[in-house]
Formats: C-alpha cells, structure tokens, sequence
C-alpha cells in the first residue's frame, strides 16, 4: 500500500494542533515558529533547485547565402541546411531562438520556428552583448542561437565554452552545443563543437 507523504505531513502537524490546545498557548507559538522556518527552508532549497536546472544551448552559424550583401538571403543549399537543421533539433524540445535582424540567420531559424510554433527574438548584429545577456537570462532550458560567423566565437567564450578555431568565411556547418549546470555566468558548461547537416551544393 502506498502512502501520501503530504497527507501524513499534514496529519502530523494536526496532531500538534491538538496538542497545543491541550498544553496551552506558548507551545502553539512554538509551533508556528517552526512551521514557518519549515516553509522558508523549502522555499530556499526550491529556489535553489531551480536555479540549477540544466539548460542547453544549440549556437550555428546562419546557413550558405547568395552573395556577399549585407543582408544576402539563403541559397538553395542553406536553405536545405535550414530544413535540416529543424529535423536535427525537432525532438530537442528547443523553447525560445534567437537570431539576427538579419534575413539569413532568420530564414535559418525559420523551418524549426515554424515545427514548434516560435517565434525568434531578433537581437541586432551590433550588439552580441545584448545576445549574451539574453541567452543567460532567459529561462528556456533549451534554446537554439542563429548567429554570424565574425562574434559567433566570442559569444561562445562569454557564456565558458573554450576557445574554437575561427570560422572560415565558406563553412556553414558548425555546431555547437553548451550545457550550462546552473544559472547565469557561474556555471560551468559542457561543451561539444560538431558538424552538422553537410548538403551537397
């Protein structure tokens, strides 16, 4: 037979209840000075819980464009490697994106966006430290990033990855992956640089 914990918690406290009646008021006080520690204890350790939920961050760079225009849309084989890219991530239970104002990064995001019913939060070019400070804040535990080639790296360093090699101007097919144990800047974060979605030109 199976119990209820909470049922037989509140049962107990009942009892001293009924005991506090009998024995007077300054051991009912007593009572409810620890039933209030009690709650601010697990409260605490909730809080602290958490905050340590793992979290996990998927960063690629936007897929193979046209040209070299500032804001070049995809080519027919980035946006194969967009659709690729959605069935890599379909079961990865990917909550909130963020990309680029820019159109390539957003198509890259597109497909995936579209399978989970998202929609990507668009941080200008310019301002990567605005990214990093909305990757850590943000309370998604598994978020994909669309990014650019020049501060993709950078972004990397700021949130514990080690340093990656730079990415060459003709490769669109990085990928990798952070696991942050806990919250913000001071967890410590596994991390794995992998390939991905390479499609035939």
């Amino acid at each position: 037979m199976q119990y209820n914990s909470g049922a037989l918690t509140a049962a107990r406290r009942a009892d001293l209840c009924a005991v506090a009646n009998v024995k007077g008021k300054p051991f009912m006080r007593a009572s409810w000075k620890f039933l209030v520690m009690c709650v601010l204890v697990f409260a605490l350790f909730g809080q602290r819980a958490q905050a340590q939920q793992p979290r996990t961050i998927y960063l690629v760079r936007h897929a193979d464009k046209v040209s070299d225009a500032v804001d070049a849309p995809l080519s027919d084989a980035g946006r194969k490697r967009a659709e690729c890219l959605a069935n890599t991530l379909a079961d990865a239970q990917v909550q909130q994106i963020f990309t680029s104002e820019l159109q390539r990064t957003q198509q890259t995001a597109a497909p995936l966006a579209e399978k989970l019913h998202l929609k990507p939060v668009a941080i200008p070019i310019s301002k990567p430290d605005e990214l990093i400070d909305a990757i850590r804040s943000s309370k998604a535990a598994s978020v994909l990033v669309v990014w650019h080639d020049a501060t993709l790296p950078r972004i990397l360093r700021a949130l514990g990855a080690p340093e990656i090699t730079p990415i060459a101007h003709n490769e669109y097919d990085r990928f990798f992956v952070l696991t942050l144990a806990g919250a913000g800047k001071e967890s410590k974060p596994g991390f794995a640089a992998l390939r991905y979605c390479d499609c035939p030109r």
